[in-house]
């Protein structure tokens, strides 16, 4: 009976930890103890990247398993770089979506067959207009400048 007792005054003791250091602020669309901007929603974004045309541009498709926030993003769509311009690497990305274009650069930190960097968005058009954010990109290709697959997370605010 003593230990069943004990048991039951640390589980109530912890219960009542947890309920002291719990947000009860009113503001039901919170954060999930992350620390992103208030409106912030998180994006995840996969793309494969076909390898470079005669003219030295690169495009490639969204592929599914794209989202931001809850909803996915850029379903059946595609995108174009644009040149490179200085810093060397630095590449403008336009994602063409149904309803909006979605234009973002990034920098990547080393050329080869396995690349990181950061983005950033640069502009919105359609359902995209007014989304900011950035985050992290790694891509993955095949040697001998085949295609690859990137992946692009982050947050943005609308």
């Amino acid at each position: 009976m003593v230990k069943v007792k004990t048991a039951f005054t640390v589980l109530l003791i912890s219960l009542l930890g947890i309920a002291a250091c719990s947000n009860d602020d009113g503001d039901e669309g919170g954060t999930t103890g992350t620390s992103a901007k208030e409106g912030s929603e998180p994006i995840l974004i996969k793309t494969r990247v076909a390898p470079q045309n005669a003219r030295g541009e690169t495009s490639g498709e969204v592929l599914s398993g794209s989202t931001i926030g809850n909803a996915a993003f850029c379903a059946g769509g595609n995108f174009i770089d644009g040149p490179e311009k200085p810093p060397t690497g630095s590449v403008d990305r336009i994602f063409r979506c149904s309803g909006g274009n979605l234009t973002i650069t990034f920098t990547t930190t080393q050329p080869g067959l396995k690349q990181r960097g950061d983005w950033k968005v640069v502009k919105g058009f359609g359902r995209f207009e007014g989304l900011g954010g950035g985050g992290q990109m790694s891509a993955v290709f095949e040697s001998g400048g085949g295609e690859g697959r990137e992946t692009l997370t982050g947050t943005v605010t609308r």
